[in-house]
């Protein structure tokens, strides 16, 4: 009902739609002061209780995919709503229009097709990248932002690329008739090029206004897509590419194998395409579309908050969150706690005109004025007078260095990683460990895992992890890059001074008061030797080290007795752990079975509960660490 609180913090404020699964609403975040979508699933009987929490854990892992052109996933909970147990799902809120309306009104036009073609193929290629498959791609299911960009939306029918056909457990298609690729009706093997394939069915129909199959029954439809060619695309018709028609072709192609290889082979060929009329040449720019907020669902609405500017300890990351279009000014709204850490880190320790570099050297290359530009840009949307202001510079900075470069340049990477660490200082943790797991991947993938920007974009992932609450998690990965950063770095280098402390942060914060202290006293003597007693880094840490270690003398005398340890060894539970958060079970007897083992053996009651709750980024290791200790 409107008024309603979910989890003391999402007011219900208006109903948007109904689906299969449950309510969509509008509703506002109290705790982060902004606007959402919110998908309330009901619970019917024990079994749809879990196959709820199951889809939305797989709607979750979609929308861990950080991405401009993807739907944003801000939490996932379960509570009493009218009486009734429900999961709810938390998404950003969009205002536009679906790509279903805009094409009422008939073909948006040559230029903005490629454009927004290029877009969906941006977001699919990053859900592949992570293994996962939409599955139902189609105009409904893309949004037109009133920034006239799309995104996708809807990843809740996504499932983890294992290989799977196209019918589910019950046998039933998930999809839709019209966009449905031959291999979902036989029930073969579906991987991404499935939703190439219902991606060229959204070309065409965008280009033409009209969709390449147009049976009016399923039967007739399972017909065409199995056996029809689709019918030819005129390119001099409808003023498109030329090369156009040749990729339509290849994209619903009937057989997977004479598809475009992969999502990101599809974008480049648009980014190509981009501005070239029939005969190749660049046509004449189309002004921005126009979206009136016709249909209610969900738009990008960043809220401003008045937050103290933090310059990063040292470089951010890659693409992909909701676009940040332009911030409103900032509003003042007194002091707002980030989610409460539970590690205080000391601020930015390098004035914004002394930032250490963040990159290598570019290569040589035609592109070295535009990067050069784009990296002068960058750093000085550094010293921006807020976090808002230096995270709307940096999307901008890195979106056109996408676009000029490429997904996979030193420079568009960069800029992404900085934009994901200013966001985060903005106090979006949520999205920033999203967008940062993804860019510190592709930074792995493009410049290698030793890179110093590799390096970066995986300290600032596991700085946000910490800020956010996951002190396990954030300390197993410390404790793992460290020895990258001392030897590529080196031991002196202030970076891997902060990261010595913030590891000695996380040591107390699990309550080794002794450990932190120790590792203290080791550090304060190279910071005063290498950095000055007045350097921010030593006089943090002499901070700390006195407070801890008045805790300490505080603290009864003699130890307290560990309490009773768990029956079952740690590689037993990491085992079915694992299962539970992949759902490897052919049954829910099974399931059960698993659950029930982990508890006797764990003597943690409604473990299953706990396991599954876990945000995306804590895994099964951090979790054992958590029942067992370091």
């Amino acid at each position: 009902m409107i008024g309603d609180v979910l989890d003391g913090r999402y007011e219900l404020v208006e109903r948007l739609g109904q689906g299969g699964f449950g309510v969509v609403w509008r509703a506002f975040d109290s705790r982060m002061r902004r606007p959402v979508a919110v998908k309330v699933i009901n619970h019917h009987g024990e079994d749809q209780q879990k196959a709820a929490l199951r889809f939305v854990r797989e709607a979750c892992a979609a929308g861990n995919l950080s991405h401009p052109h993807i739907v944003t996933v801000h939490d996932l909970g379960e509570g009493e709503l009218g009486g009734r147990t429900v999961t709810y799902l938390v998404m950003e809120l969009i205002t536009g229009r679906t790509l279903t309306s805009v094409l009422r009104d008939g073909p948006p036009g040559p230029e903005r097709s490629v454009r927004w073609g290029r877009q969906i193929c941006s977001a699919l290629a990053a859900a592949h990248d992570a293994g996962m498959v939409h599955r139902d791609i189609k105009p409904e299911n893309i949004m037109v932002t009133e920034a006239g960009t799309v995104k996708v939306l809807d990843f809740g029918i996504a499932q983890l690329d294992i290989g799977a056909g196209g019918l589910t457990t019950t046998g039933t298609v998930v999809g839709s008739p019209a966009y449905m690729a031959p291999e979902r009706w036989t029930g073969g093997r579906v991987d991404g090029r499935a939703d190439l394939y219902a991606f060229g069915c959204v070309l065409v129909e965008l280009c033409t206004g009209v969709r390449p199959f147009s049976g009016d029954s399923t039967p007739v439809l399972m017909y065409q897509h199995l056996n029809a060619p689709p019918p030819a695309l005129d390119p001099a018709e409808f003023g498109l590419p030329a090369d156009l028609a040749g990729l339509v072709t290849e994209l619903l192609a009937k057989d997977p194998e004479h598809r475009p290889a992969d999502a990101r082979t599809v974008e480049r060929r648009l980014a190509d395409l981009e501005g070239e009329g029939p005969s190749g040449k660049p046509v004449a720019e189309v002004p921005a579309v126009e979206v009136p907020v016709a249909e209610a669902s969900p738009a990008v609405e960043v809220p401003a908050v008045e937050v103290p500017a933090e310059q990063p300890g040292f470089g951010p990351v890659v693409v992909l969150v909701p676009p940040v279009p332009v911030f409103p000014p900032p509003v003042m709204l007194g002091p707002v706690p980030v989610l409460p850490p539970p590690v205080v880190f000391a601020p930015g320790v390098f004035a914004p005109g002394v930032l250490p570099p963040l990159t290598t050297p570019p290569s040589a290359a035609p592109h070295a004025p535009v990067r050069a530009a784009l990296s002068e840009r960058r750093s000085a949307a550094h010293r921006a007078a807020t976090p808002e202001e230096a995270a709307a510079l940096l999307h901008a900075v890195a979106q056109e260095a996408l676009a000029a470069l490429g997904p996979a340049d030193r420079e568009t990477l960069a800029a992404w990683r900085d934009f994901a660490w200013f966001l985060s200082r903005t106090g979006d943790l949520d999205g920033a460990i999203r967008l940062l797991s993804t860019v510190a991947e592709d930074l792995r993938v493009a410049l290698g895992p030793s890179d110093p920007d590799t390096l970066t974009a995986r300290y600032h992932l596991l700085r946000c992890i910490g800020e956010s609450g996951e002190t396990v998690s954030a300390m197993r990965r410390l404790a793992e890059l460290l020895p990258e950063l001392h030897t590529v770095w080196g031991p002196h280098d202030p970076r891997v001074f902060q990261a010595r402390h913030d590891l000695a942060a996380y040591t107390a914060e699990r309550g080794d008061l002794e450990g932190a202290v120790l590792q203290l006293r080791t550090l304060l003597p190279e910071l005063v030797a290498v950095l000055g007693e007045q350097h921010p880094l030593t006089v943090h840490a002499w901070q700390d080290l006195a407070a801890r270690q008045q805790r300490l003398a505080a603290a009864p005398a003699g130890r307290p007795k560990p309490g009773k340890r768990p029956r079952m060894h740690p590689a037993e539970a990491l085992a079915l752990i694992r299962r539970v958060l992949a759902w490897e079970f052919a049954s829910e007897k099974e399931a059960d079975a698993c659950l029930d083992a982990l508890e006797r053996g764990t003597g943690i009651k409604q473990i299953g509960e706990w396991i599954l709750a876990a945000p995306d980024h804590v895994t099964a290791e951090d979790l054992v660490e958590e029942i067992y200790g370091p």
